[in-house]
């Protein structure tokens, strides 16, 4: 049987050490830190924005409402509104939306490039990585499973690190600028969405709890198809010449069962975050209108109020979807990254350039050294 055809790296039972593994990506990713810096301050300035933009809207709202006694008496309606604040309220509210699109933007640009730059210098540390590894390295491990991490595993990094990194930290500035400006608004509806979004961060972590593992699960068990698909592809003949067909069929249909399994288990249950947080948010949304018309028809608040409400509410359950999204991307990030830093971390071989291969002692009593010069002189073939 051709070499690295042995039995692999089976599933791993317990999952992996998320922070440090994080740790050292973040290591490695040190050179680009002010740039990362400079991105969140920007996606965090536009999340800012958007959260003013609902507190202008109750302000216009409020205004328009102004006109409503004239309406149901039948005078003119316009002659009670102040048009000039409506129209100062919606130039200024076209100002904070255009600002929040372009940092958004801006952001997003930084990040996909630093993702990509760190893509590529994985993958060049991983090149050079290879040329220092001894050979006893591939007898265990098979081409497949290495060529599964810097194919595979480096996307998986390159792709999921700028989304996730980038979201969490608009999803905080986004989670607790609603907060606060739902309480400074009115408490009673703030406490009524709190109540369902606390539901809906519980539910949200013990999905990730069961899930974090099957990432790990599903990285690996994805190299070791790879590795073994490669291995017979390239050693097909001595597979044959041996008899070992109906070997190599058991052994894929194993590894292509346990990614079967890991990749369904951890796609069904982040699967199941987006829909949960979905309705525990329109569970809340319902319950705030529901409260803050009844405090208006007792004239505890007014109108725009409840306008604001109805969009606050909706930026606050946002961020709960979108950490769900990102700890998501974050697992698999973590899982890639664990076996990329686990083959970068191997033991290489020694250094031997500024050693010198003696032949031996020579008649004289020096040491001989190796040329690495052979000439062929009067020598015939046949």
């Amino acid at each position: 049987m051709p070499r690295g055809m042995g039995r692999g790296r089976g599933p791993v039972e317990k999952p992996h050490d998320f922070g440090g593994v994080m740790k050292k990506l973040m290591r490695f990713c040190r050179r680009y830190i002010p740039v990362i810096i400079i991105a969140l301050v920007l996606g965090a300035a536009g999340t800012v924005c958007q959260i003013v933009g609902p507190d202008k809207l109750k302000d216009m709202t409020n205004e328009i409402t102004k006109g409503l006694p004239a309406m149901v008496h039948g005078r003119p309606v316009m002659n009670s509104i102040d048009m000039d604040a409506v129209c100062r309220i919606g130039w200024t509210l076209v100002a904070l939306y255009v600002g929040y699109a372009v940092l958004c933007y801006l952001q997003s640009w930084l990040m996909a490039d630093v993702t990509q730059r760190t893509a590529q210098r994985l993958r060049q540390e991983i090149s050079g990585k290879i040329n220092r590894l001894p050979l006893k390295y591939f007898d265990k491990v098979s081409y497949g499973d290495v060529l599964s991490r810097i194919t595979n595993d480096v996307d998986a990094i390159g792709q999921t690190l700028g989304q996730s990194v980038g979201s969490l930290i608009t999803s905080i500035t986004l989670f607790f600028g609603a907060l606060i400006m739902m309480f400074y608004n009115n408490v009673i509806m703030a406490l009524c969405a709190i109540g369902s979004a606390l539901l809906g961060l519980v539910i949200m972590g013990l999905i990730m709890k069961m899930s974090q593992k099957y990432f790990a699960q599903q990285q690996i068990a994805l190299g070791e198809v790879n590795g073994h698909v490669e291995e017979m592809y390239t050693g097909h003949t001595v597979v044959k010449a041996y008899c070992g067909e109906k070997d190599s069929i058991a052994r894929f249909e194993k590894y292509n069962d346990d990614l079967y399994v890991s990749g369904w288990k951890s796609q069904f249950l982040s699967g199941l975050m987006m829909p949960i947080m979905n309705f525990i948010g329109n569970f809340g949304y319902v319950v705030v209108c529901v409260v803050g018309a009844v405090l208006a028809m007792d004239g505890k608040i007014e109108f725009g109020v409840i306008v604001a409400f109805m969009m606050y509410i909706r930026l606050f359950t946002q961020p709960l979807s979108q950490f769900a999204q990102a700890f998501q991307n974050l697992q698999r990030c973590a899982a890639a990254s664990e076996r990329v830093f686990g083959f970068l971390e191997e033991p290489e071989m020694d250094d031997e350039t500024g050693k010198k291969a003696l032949l031996g002692v020579g008649a004289d009593g020096k040491a001989q050294t190796v040329r690495g010069d052979v000439e062929f002189d009067h020598v015939r073939f046949g």
